[in-house]
């Protein structure tokens, strides 16, 4: 379910990338910081100890919950709060994907009709 996250995140940012020279610049800019900001590197408990605006910030942080659910799934656990964030966090992001999709700025768009040119 965290690659879907993270798949349909870049589908949204794609979306709105001109040059695909951008997007991996602009994929590096979103994931670095939604990854530090997460319970990735240091567990939720932890963050609330050193920062408490830096706890609310991860709680807000789809990432902690994907991270969360894997921590969960590591134990043997079924975390129903994060997989429940991280799943509707999904959705919403390739239903934003799909709004903000264009096929006019594919790569195989057409000329002339079904045939080509």
């Amino acid at each position: 379910m965290t690659g879907f996250l993270v798949g349909a995140l870049g589908m949204l940012l794609s979306s709105a990338v001109r040059q695909l020279e951008n997007f991996a610049g602009i994929m590096n800019f979103v994931i670095f910081p939604m990854f530090f900001l997460s319970s990735a590197l240091y567990p939720l408990w932890r963050l609330q100890e050193g920062s408490e605006l830096i706890y609310r910030i991860a709680l807000f942080n789809p990432f902690t919950h994907a991270v969360e659910m894997i921590r969960f799934a590591l134990y043997e656990q079924f975390n129903i709060e994060a997989t429940l964030i991280v799943l509707a966090t999904t959705l919403v992001l390739l239903w934003l994907a799909m709004i903000a999709y264009s096929p006019a700025k594919g790569m195989m768009t057409r000329r002339g009709g079904p045939g080509g040119e």
